[in-house]
């Protein structure tokens, strides 16, 4: 390859960095549209199998507790915050931030970026969210996008390991030390993710040099950016696991307020946390936007399998459904809604 090509090469991988991310563009194409339709075929699978009432659901809905429901959506949208922090942390471990020469958002514009990525990843499948985040920091903060993105990586790392921890341990108390069946298949899958994740890390740390020989020699130096922005992030961790555990008790006081909206007083933390922490993992597969029609099924499923079980009385399978319905109008479709409006006003696309 002669030096003409080189140079061509890296002006390429640098245009390709660069290039804005229409969402427009990216929302209005068939992979889309078939993400949307696997999540509603889910949902309607899920609906048959049971004996749901639509009139029992609506009324359920109907009388649901004003002010717990709205009590549920502050504390909802307060960890975007707590997220903003965490995200600075491992942006600071990898040498962005004012001690150094790039200065970063306040921590409410860092926050709107992050926003903004989770209404991507409510409109578009794949997690291509987290890719519009580092794109936006990007843009206005003049970082690199593969070091950026190596951070997001991180952060996503850290909240998998997290996750699987706290699934084990609420579930051995939310289910009184024995995992059901259905739950345990779920474990062992996840035990399974979260090996694969740790190999990868120690293939990044260890033969970063041999991945890089199987690049094109013009992504080399992405590749390098984008391998020292995961690794680099592993810093300071006692600060990140703090806000990582204070937005996973956000994400379970949110469905624990939705829960007693409904008249479900009677249902322990551990099992609401168990099924928050549950749904929110599932929000990360690729299949469907923001886990759409999964997340749902699985609320409803821990709902009925801790009513069997003795460990809630009270729930029919059009009250769980109800929960599941309601929970969603706040983690996905005012994410939808208010994520549009954002969208469009913002200075920072």
């Amino acid at each position: 390859m002669n030096n003409d090509q080189v140079v061509a090469g890296n002006h390429a991988a640098e245009t390709a960095e660069d290039a804005p991310v229409a969402l427009e563009k990216k929302f209005l194409n068939v992979r889309t549209f078939v993400s949307f339709g696997v999540a509603f075929a889910i949902l309607y699978f899920v609906f048959r199998q049971m004996d749901v009432n639509i009139g029992e659901i609506v009324a359920h809905i109907a009388t649901a507790n004003p002010l717990y429901y709205l009590l549920a959506m502050v504390i909802y949208y307060s960890a975007f915050i707590v997220r903003s922090l965490r995200w600075r942390v491992l942006l600071e471990n990898v040498g962005f931030g004012e001690r150094h020469e790039h200065r970063l958002p306040s921590v409410p514009g860092m926050a709107e970026i992050i926003f903004l990525s989770w209404f991507a990843n409510c409109i578009m499948p794949a997690k291509l969210g987290d890719a519009y985040r580092a794109y936006l920091l990007k843009r206005n903060a003049n970082v690199s996008f593969s070091k950026t993105f190596g951070t997001i990586l991180a952060e996503r790392i850290v909240d998998l390991l997290l996750t699987f921890i706290m699934l084990a341990i609420t579930g051995l108390i939310a289910f009184r030390g024995t995992l059901p069946p259905m739950v345990l298949t779920g474990m062992q899958a996840s035990v399974v993710l979260v090996f694969a994740v740790i190999a990868g890390l120690l293939v990044m740390k260890n033969w970063g040099s041999a991945v890089r020989r199987f690049l094109p020699k013009k992504f080399h130096s992405y590749y390098e950016a984008f391998e020292e922005g995961t690794l680099g992030s592993f810093q300071r961790m006692p600060l990140v696991l703090f806000y990582s555990l204070l937005a996973w008790v956000i994400e379970a006081s949110r469905l624990y307020f939705v829960v007693l909206s409904l008249g479900l007083g009677g249902i322990s933390f551990p099992i609401v946390l168990f099924t928050a922490i549950a749904g929110s993992l599932l929000t990360s597969l690729p299949g469907t936007p923001a886990g759409l029609g999964v997340v749902e099924s699985v609320i409803i499923g821990i709902l009925l399998l801790s009513s069997n079980l003795g460990l809630i009385s009270g729930v029919s399978e059009s009250l769980a459904t109800s929960v599941a319905i309601l929970d969603r109008t706040i983690s996905y479709w005012s994410l939808v809604v208010f994520g549009l409006v954002a969208y469009l006003l913002t200075k920072k696309k």
